[in-house]
């Protein structure tokens, strides 16, 4: 979504049809900065992202110094669309940082709040609190069960998604007319956003994007005087804390493993992305099924994967699906491959749709503020 100088591209966090649009678009615009939704103390840590030795799933990790249990982190999959518009802007020469509220800020003490006995106690700011589902609330609009399908067919497996960040911004814009007023703590981060986007949009002449959660993208485009956002984040209280990068793994990526922001199935949007652009996907997963199967001892043959793969077909169609999501392969594979038995499904799950990625990193400096 384009704002003058500045255009807005609403994401889904590790999405890799988000992240495949995504490049085209920056390839299109050609921006002279890339400004992504992440702790703005941290930008002089990007550059580590394009080195070679950096092999994701990667984790920003932030710590404050005198606890460091403490610990925020901000995850990188190959397939993230944050990952690949760093790795554009340093292929072609643009500035790329960071504009969210800084990391220490995060972990920042608050003002005492009282207890129960009048005296006052020493609170910490946590992690921004999950707000309500947006797209849950469409995709039940739109008579879907959940938000993940809906989101695939729209945006990750559309073959032919068109001018999809308009449609995001346009989607978002009206689910946040019927919201009520953010939390505190959001409202800073995208008060934050809004003076970062506008400082950029001082220090350069060429494009700007914003690469930020679909969820921001009407606060950040909105109106408002700098003097209200500046109001807002006076008095910031930070903490001294360390930065880093550390290696992460796929199932950590999961939704099912308390990651708020992560996916239903790592492994799946691993796939995706490494098959974007390609007809044969449903195939290659199915192929992928049958190896893990093979391994284990069970007998697969060559019709049954036929015929699974004619059932998935069949599936999307009678549910209106673009094309086989992992939920009807998964559907097809447990007819044809596994004979009706579901709970053999456990055995290519974990490994298949979470992974068993581990990734790798280059020796990083500690990186204090």
């Amino acid at each position: 979504m384009v704002d003058s100088d500045v255009s807005y591209f609403g994401i889904r966090h590790h999405g890799p049809g988000s992240a495949a649009s995504l490049v085209q678009a920056l390839q299109e615009l050609k921006p002279a900065a890339v400004l992504i939704e992440g702790p703005a103390d941290a930008s002089a840590l990007l550059s580590f992202l394009a080195r070679p030795e950096m092999q994701p799933p990667v984790a920003l990790l932030c710590y404050p110094e005198d606890d460091p249990a403490a610990t925020s982190f901000w995850p990188f999959a190959e397939f993230s669309p944050e990952y690949q518009a760093t790795l554009w802007a340093f292929s072609n020469k643009a500035t790329v940082r960071f504009i969210d509220l800084p990391s220490s800020a995060r972990v920042a003490p608050v003002e005492a709040a009282e207890k129960a006995d009048g005296t006052e106690a020493a609170v910490e700011v946590e992690m921004a609190p999950h707000l309500r589902d947006p797209i849950g609330t469409l995709a039940q609009a739109a008579g879907y069960e959940d938000g993940e399908s809906w989101w695939a067919d729209i945006i990750e497996q559309n073959p032919q998604p068109g001018p999809i960040f308009a449609a995001i911004a346009d989607a978002m814009t009206t689910l946040r007319e019927g919201e009520g007023p953010l939390a505190e703590f959001e409202a800073k981060r995208e008060a934050h956003m809004r003076l970062e986007i506008a400082a950029a949009r001082k220090e350069f002449d060429g494009p700007i994007a914003v690469v930020c959660g679909a969820f921001h993208v009407p606060a950040l485009q909105a109106t408002r005087p700098q003097k209200e956002d500046q109001a807002l984040l006076k008095g910031l209280a930070r903490r001294k804390s360390t930065m880093t990068w550390a290696p992460w793994t796929g199932p950590r990526l999961a939704l099912g493993f308390g990651y708020g922001a992560g996916v239903v199935a790592p492994g799946w949007c691993k796939h995706l992305w490494q098959t974007r652009g390609r007809h044969d996907a449903a195939t290659l997963w199915l192929a992928m099924i049958a190896a893990v199967l093979r391994a284990k001892g069970h007998m697969v043959s060559t019709a049954s994967l036929i015929e699974a793969e004619r059932l998935a077909r069949t599936l999307a169609a009678i549910r209106e699906r673009p094309k086989p999501g992992f939920e009807e392969l998964r559907d097809a594979a447990i007819a044809a491959l596994f004979n009706g038995e579901a709970v053999l499904w456990a055995l290519v799950e974990a490994e298949l749709l979470l992974g068993a990625d581990v990734g790798e990193i280059p020796p990083t400096p500690r990186w204090r503020r």
